[in-house]
């Protein structure tokens, strides 16, 4: 009987600390509530100038630098860039200019005096030949009456008419020789001498046009931008005296009126990412700088990025910067927002309110009795903390929380 008293002894004070518990708290959950949503994709980019020109070297062969512009140096179109050492050339272009004298003056000698010349004394010769054929015919026609008559014979008449054919056929002869001067001989000579005046020409304008490029001038305005290239075995920025070869770009002038932001996205945020979405952007180096602008393109093919494991996939983008507020330098880093969607009375619920099987997104509404229900839903809009719930769900739904 002892031993019953004992046990219900330290029964009861049990049962009391039971009965004295609150009990489980209660389960966790969210309202379904309408508010504004905006949906912002992250973005990391480099801001890039939209158009740039290149200036490379335009002189044939090789060049020594002997000017240059300052690195940085803000020019405009017209402005002088760079320059060359032009003494070898202005040696070339004086000796080219002689020789484009003589060759004209050798075409002027031709058509206006060796030619005519030569073309008066062949038609000299012919008239000369034509009056004398004219005389012996006269002669002949002299002898052959006084042959009738008896007093010349008839070998001294045949000699005559030979001498007279003879006569005729130098004249044929020199009616043939001028022909052939004028049209072959003399074309050939002024062919000639016109084709070395053209190569003349062209030699000296050749020439007067590497001269001039021995100056380079600013195609556009822009900011003067020194590019590397390979010089003397190192890969550096030119300096003067450096030798550069032809087409070498050894600087370029990014166009300050209008950039560019160029970067990726993965192929997560690829369906949140659309031409004409609006961006917000803010320089990493200006943290109090606001930009602004608009996706431009969006790229049809996957890339894979250095860094990245092979299975991941980007997609490059372009967005067209509104104008600069103030001078920026191209190539750097910016960190942006592309707003994917926005909306002022959506109806959301609290990202971990949503549970996803697959690409299914479930969520546990609750009745009025307080039983939890599975139902499917389909999101919309999503930020940092939210979910937008496009159906499936009204206003005012409870759902259990995790």
């Amino acid at each position: 009987m002892k031993a019953r008293w004992i046990f219900a002894g330290l029964i009861f004070p049990l049962l009391g600390a039971s009965c004295g518990r609150t009990g489980e708290e209660p389960p966790r959950t969210a309202v379904a509530t309408r508010g504004g949503i905006r949906m912002a994709v992250p973005f990391q980019g480099e801001l890039e100038a939209r158009r740039v020109e290149m200036v490379a070297v335009g002189v044939q062969g090789s060049a020594v630098l002997a000017d240059l512009v300052a690195e940085g140096a803000r020019v405009e179109a017209g402005d002088l860039l760079a320059r060359f050492d032009a003494s070898q050339i202005e040696q070339d272009l004086a000796r080219q200019e002689n020789d484009l004298v003589r060759a004209r003056q050798e075409l002027e000698s031709l058509e206006k005096a060796e030619l005519p010349l030569e073309l008066l004394e062949l038609d000299s010769k012919r008239t000369d030949a034509r009056t004398e054929r004219e005389a012996e015919e006269r002669f002949l026609e002299a002898a052959r009456g006084l042959m009738e008559r008896g007093l010349m014979s008839e070998g001294e008449v045949a000699q005559q008419e030979r001498k007279v054919e003879g006569l005729q056929a130098r004249g044929e002869q020199l009616e043939t020789r001028i022909e052939l001067t004028r049209m072959h001989m003399h074309a050939a000579r002024l062919a000639k001498a016109r084709a070395a005046l053209e190569a003349a020409e062209r030699q000296r304008d050749f020439t007067a046009r590497q001269l001039a490029l021995c100056e380079v001038r600013a195609p556009v305005a822009g900011v003067a931008t020194l590019v590397p290239l390979p010089v003397g075995g190192e890969y550096r920025t030119a300096h003067v005296g450096d030798t550069l070869f032809r087409n070498q770009a050894f600087l370029c002038l990014p166009d300050p009126s209008e950039h560019v932001l160029r970067g990726y996205v993965g192929e997560a945020e690829l369906p949140w990412v659309k031409a004409g979405h609006a961006v917000e952007a803010v320089p990493a180096a200006y943290p109090n700088v606001r930009l602004s602008g608009r996706v431009e393109s969006v790229g049809g093919m996957a890339q894979t990025r250095p860094g990245q494991p092979i299975w991941r996939k980007f997609f490059p983008v372009q967005i067209a910067l509104d104008p600069l507020s103030e001078p920026m330098p191209v190539g750097i880093s910016v960190r942006a927002e592309i707003i994917a969607g926005e909306s002022s009375d959506a109806l959301w619920l609290p990202r971990e309110a949503v549970e996803w099987l697959g690409s299914q997104a479930i969520v546990r509404r609750l009745s009025g009795q307080g039983a939890a229900e599975e139902v499917s839903v389909r999101t919309g809009l999503a930020d940092a903390a939210r979910l937008e719930i496009v159906e499936g769900l009204a206003e005012g739904d409870r759902v259990l929380l995790p």
